[in-house]
Protein backbone atom coordinates (compact mmCIF):
# COMPACT_ATOMS: atom_id res chain seq x y z
CA UNK A 1 0.00 0.00 0.00
CA UNK A 2 1.64 3.17 -1.20
CA UNK A 3 1.39 5.96 2.01
CA UNK A 4 0.41 9.57 0.76
CA UNK A 5 0.55 12.85 2.72
CA UNK A 6 -2.06 14.43 0.64
CA UNK A 7 -5.39 13.30 -0.43
CA UNK A 8 -6.84 14.76 -3.97
CA UNK A 9 -9.43 16.99 -3.87
CA UNK A 10 -11.91 14.17 -5.56
CA UNK A 11 -11.00 12.10 -3.31
CA UNK A 12 -12.28 14.18 -0.12
CA UNK A 13 -15.13 15.42 -1.94
CA UNK A 14 -15.88 11.84 -2.50
CA UNK A 15 -15.63 10.83 0.78
CA UNK A 16 -17.52 13.34 2.56
CA UNK A 17 -20.63 12.59 0.42
CA UNK A 18 -20.34 9.37 1.72
CA UNK A 19 -19.91 10.26 5.11
CA UNK A 20 -23.18 12.16 4.67
CA UNK A 21 -21.28 16.09 5.00
CA UNK A 22 -22.94 18.58 2.99
CA UNK A 23 -20.61 19.62 0.21
CA UNK A 24 -22.58 22.13 -1.26
CA UNK A 25 -20.73 25.14 0.88
CA UNK A 26 -17.28 25.23 -1.39
CA UNK A 27 -15.69 27.60 0.54
CA UNK A 28 -16.01 25.60 4.17
CA UNK A 29 -15.05 22.42 1.74
CA UNK A 30 -11.89 24.01 0.77
CA UNK A 31 -10.78 24.88 4.34
CA UNK A 32 -11.73 21.25 5.69
CA UNK A 33 -9.78 19.90 2.63
CA UNK A 34 -6.76 21.97 3.40
CA UNK A 35 -6.81 20.98 7.33
CA UNK A 36 -6.71 17.53 6.46
CA UNK A 37 -3.73 17.81 3.71
CA UNK A 38 -2.46 19.16 7.05
CA UNK A 39 -3.54 17.12 9.26
CA UNK A 40 -1.85 14.42 6.99
CA UNK A 41 1.85 15.63 6.63
CA UNK A 42 1.79 16.04 10.41
CA UNK A 43 1.55 12.31 10.41
CA UNK A 44 3.38 11.67 7.58
CA UNK A 45 6.22 13.08 9.65
CA UNK A 46 5.25 11.11 12.61
CA UNK A 47 5.66 7.75 11.05
CA UNK A 48 9.27 8.71 9.57
CA UNK A 49 10.59 9.15 13.56
CA UNK A 50 12.98 6.16 14.42
CA UNK A 51 11.92 5.12 17.86
CA UNK A 52 14.21 2.56 17.78
CA UNK A 53 14.13 0.52 21.40
CA UNK A 54 11.78 3.39 22.92
CA UNK A 55 9.25 1.47 25.33
CA UNK A 56 5.90 2.72 24.54
CA UNK A 57 4.05 4.60 27.66
CA UNK A 58 1.38 2.72 29.80
CA UNK A 59 -0.96 4.98 29.01
CA UNK A 60 -3.73 2.53 30.86
CA UNK A 61 -3.86 2.66 34.47
CA UNK A 62 -6.34 0.89 36.23
CA UNK A 63 -8.18 2.46 39.14
CA UNK A 64 -7.71 1.23 42.77
CA UNK A 65 -10.82 0.33 44.31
Amino acid sequence: MVESDQVSEESFIQMAVQLGLDTSDAAHMDEVYSHLNETMKTIAGLRKLDLGETEPANTFSPGIE
